[in-house]
């Protein structure tokens, strides 16, 4: 049996919902290098979803004008179909720097995080173990 070794471990966090359930979201820091200065959010890690998605009021911290700047590409799976607005950008996760797209959708406000982190293009550059019950998520640098 090949035995997987992890470098990081990232704690789910306990998190209490307006109607009183307790609930454990495995949230990640992500940082966007912009030419002004760097700006981090809380991101979900989302398996399901294929792309790192951004809430739509969040562009200006990444310097940009408008969303008018960005393309507009279909989006699904995030409460329906819409339009989002598609912008490369450069960020860091993990210790790794990528130059990515990422893609501002309207997603709801959550006081946690502020999207998802999806599959393309991290996943391919990490290994990950997904502990519920421990409530951990598991990270090697070395897939």
């Amino acid at each position: 049996m090949e035995v997987k070794n992890f470098e990081r471990i990232v704690n789910f966090v306990e998190y209490q919902s307006a109607n009183g359930d307790t609930m454990y979201l495995p949230l990640v820091e992500i940082t966007f290098i912009t030419s002004n200065s760097n700006q981090s959010f809380s991101l979900m890690f989302d398996t399901g979803a294929s792309r790192i998605y951004l809430r739509s009021d969040l562009y200006p911290l990444l310097g940009i004008n408008s969303l008018d700047e960005c393309e507009q590409i279909p989006v699904g799976g995030i409460g329906g179909s819409q339009i989002g607005y598609k912008h490369t950008a450069n960020l860091e996760i993990f210790g790794k720097v990528f130059n990515c797209p990422i893609i501002f959708a309207q997603i709801a406000h959550h006081e946690l995080y502020h999207g998802l982190l999806g599959r393309d293009p991290v996943f391919s550059e990490f290994g990950f173990g997904f502990w519920e019950y421990s409530k951990e998520l598991f990270i090697t640098d070395n897939p």
